[in-house]
């Protein structure tokens, strides 16, 4: 059977439901509740969407951002959050990609609720956001460092897409604002940065940069920017001694080009716990740390989560029925 869901509204400058649809079986009518889904209409290049999907309980929630074509531009999965009132309300957090052109996109959920199974969409508008642009001359070493083609290079970005798209659910180690990894830190780069790389034959190529960086004297402590699990911590060929903590489910934090490294996989850390040394190490033009955030392995500016808390939990419950 397919059954049109009626649109609804809450509260202003929140759209709930565009359009909704939903595939049940007889059985899971009667026992399947109507979800909602609570987004800002608005949000910018390299923020996060904090999305709510209330309704009863659901499992196996996802959650994409797609552009016309229904082309999928980044997506994550749902986990449960419970109030301290005993509530409970799924929650996905999207990152928008820095790269996404500014206009209007749907978002799209799926989900399980029971034997019914769940399809929603709603609008979200992307507004338009400057990036700044940086040229950076290589050298021979470091031309030859960003042009390897090694196994070990693409070993190494295999595992670290393996880490950044997996997801636990119960991986709620921190919630607050995070801190800056470096006390005094100068910021040299910004996200987003749009680069060109003038190569020493004369051409040129251009990337994305995805995080902060930020100058520090070589040997000045990096500190965890929030509580999480240490999930690499190791030396690699592009980024140098390198540690990731993951703070929430599928949001993960990343220290690169760190000349020493002081936590190991599989521990536990607290928020400002020393986990390496400002250095030079991996495809580096100086010392210095690159800072970067994954949110379901997009990356997203961690700035944002110095003045914001890495999971709004006082607009979770504001926004709960």
């Amino acid at each position: 059977m397919r059954f049109k869901v009626r649109d609804r509204m809450k509260q202003p400058g929140i759209s709930l439901i565009l359009s909704t649809c939903i595939l049940l079986t007889a059985a899971g009518i009667l026992s399947a509740a109507e979800p909602v889904i609570i987004a800002d209409d608005y949000v910018q290049p390299g923020a996060v969407l904090q999305i709510l999907i209330q309704g009863g309980h659901l499992n196996n929630v996802s959650l994409s951002i797609e552009n016309s074509r229904k082309e999928s531009l980044s997506r994550n999965q749902g986990f449960l959050w419970t109030a301290p009132y005993g509530e409970s309300v799924s929650v996905v957090l999207l990152g928008i990609p820095s790269t996404i052109t500014p206009g209007r996109y749907t978002l799209v959920m799926n989900a399980d609720q029971g034997r019914a199974q769940w399809h929603l969409e709603k609008a979200v508008t992307v507004t338009e956001h400057p990036f700044p642009e940086q040229v950076i001359n290589l050298d021979d070493k470091m031309n030859a460092l960003y042009n390897d083609e090694s196994e070990r290079k693409k070993s190494e970005a295999r595992r670290l897409w393996t880490i950044l798209t997996s997801f636990d659910k119960n991986a709620i180690f921190q919630t607050s604002l995070l801190i800056p990894p470096l006390d005094e830190g100068v910021p040299t780069s910004e996200f987003g940065e749009r680069r060109r790389y003038h190569r020493p034959d004369g051409s040129e190529s251009s990337s994305v940069h995805f995080g902060l960086d930020l100058w520090s004297e070589p040997g000045t402590p990096v500190k965890a920017a929030g509580r999480g699990r240490i999930v690499l911590a190791t030396e690699r060929f592009l980024t140098g001694n390198t540690v990731i903590i993951e703070h929430l489910p599928g949001v993960y934090s990343l220290y690169y080009h760190m000349d020493s490294l002081e936590v190991r996989e599989g521990e536990m850390v607290n928020q400002g716990v020393v986990v390496g040394s400002v250095g030079e190490t991996g495809f580096a033009t100086g010392a210095h740390l690159h800072w970067e955030l994954r949110v379901g392995a997009t990356p997203v500016n961690p700035s944002q989560f110095l003045t914001s808390p890495l999971l709004d939990t006082n607009g979770i419950m504001g926004r709960m029925e």
